[in-house]
């Protein structure tokens, strides 16, 4: 119950101040530089305003650290080794694939 309390009280300051100290990102707008903060194209206000909420905003802190671990498993995703294997894997599906899975995902359905 108390680290309910707690997490709510934080919650609570964290929004009170967004909403009174110029230059505090929200966390729509955190969401929104999240990429380019990740990427590293941030220049230096921008990124001390981040770093900030970051170390302010739980829940913020929570979300960067699961979409960081998403970007770099789908950054892995169709790293082989060679450009050639990365360009036929992003090749689009073949119609008759899509038209073969449709057919039996019907099948399923409707027996």
């Amino acid at each position: 119950m108390v680290m309910i309390a707690r997490h709510r009280l934080r919650w609570r300051i964290q929004h009170w101040l967004e909403g009174r100290l110029p230059g505090l990102l929200t966390c729509a707008e955190f969401q929104e530089t999240l990429d380019d903060y990740l990427d590293g194209a941030l220049g230096g206000p921008a990124r001390m305003m981040v770093d900030f909420h970051i170390r302010t905003c739980p829940a913020c802190r929570r979300y960067v650290a699961a979409y960081g671990a998403v970007r770099a498993a789908a950054e892995g995703a169709f790293c082989n080794g060679s450009p050639e294997a990365d360009a036929m894997a992003l090749e689009p599906v073949p119609e008759e694939l899509i038209a073969a899975i449709t057919m039996a995902r019907k099948a399923e359905t409707n027996p």
